[in-house]
């Protein structure tokens, strides 16, 4: 067992324990509010639970990322440098950490979703297409993350410790910073969802100030990308 060998699967477990973190919650919520929705609407059950399942499916998207990094990680050759045990690590960190955020946030809008159809079921089209809109942009930062990490496990950093420095703090910046953007656009999405439910015919409208604020809500994780990039390549 080498040094190199003991932090890819550190890394991997990192990856594996963080990055399901949000998207087993996320999945819960969603499941959560088509329970509450069957027993407020039981003749519904085919639209409610169809919208469970393709809603849940976007949200494992972070627990997916985050399986085959892990693997990959698993499987490394121990003849690695000590900086690229490093970056192999950082990966780990970048995609667990960097997972969290969407997983939770996609969770929300599917939640509001479910619940519109348990209260409107006619309105089962229009509120499904609206929740892949948002939960397709609440997943930006964790594809974020997932870029990082691709880029930490192809680079073979310089020796020494200001290099390893720059590699963990590129880590923890994408992987942190994307927590809050991945929320936060979960949030705007959940209120859209559950404004549409209530009243369909302001669609346009809702999707477009739903796109709006979720473009500026993911300014914070660009700026975390950024700064990433600057530290891997730059520094």
């Amino acid at each position: 067992m080498t040094i190199v060998t003991m932090f890819c699967m550190l890394g991997a477990a990192i990856a594996l324990g963080f990055g399901t973190l949000g998207c087993g919650i996320g999945e819960g919520l969603i499941s959560g509010k088509a329970v509450e929705g069957l027993s407020r609407q039981p003749g519904a059950s085919g639209k409610i639970v169809r919208l469970m399942i393709i809603g849940q499916a976007i949200a494992e998207t972070g627990a997916i990322f985050s399986l085959v990094i892990g693997l990959y990680l698993l499987f490394q050759t121990p003849d690695a440098t000590l900086p690229k045990a490093f970056a192999l690590l950082g990966a780990g960190i970048a995609i667990g950490l960097g997972s969290i955020g969407s997983g939770v946030g996609t969770g929300l809008p599917a939640a509001a979703a479910v619940d519109g159809v348990s209260r409107n079921p006619e309105q089962a089209d229009i509120l499904t297409v609206h929740m892949i809109v948002g939960q397709a942009i609440t997943q930006t930062p964790n594809v974020f993350a997932l870029t990082i990490c691709l880029v930490l496990t192809s680079i073979t950093p310089d020796p020494g410790i200001v290099s390893i420095a720059a590699i963990l703090g590129a880590a923890l910046s994408i992987g942190l910073g994307t927590i809050g953007a991945g929320i936060g656009e979960g949030m705007v999405a959940q209120r859209a969802n559950y404004a549409v439910g209530l009243d369909p015919r302001n669609f346009p409208i809702i999707t477009r100030t739903m796109i709006i604020g979720q473009a500026l809500t993911e300014t914070v994780a660009i700026y975390c990308v950024v700064v990433s990039l600057i530290l891997i390549f730059a520094v």
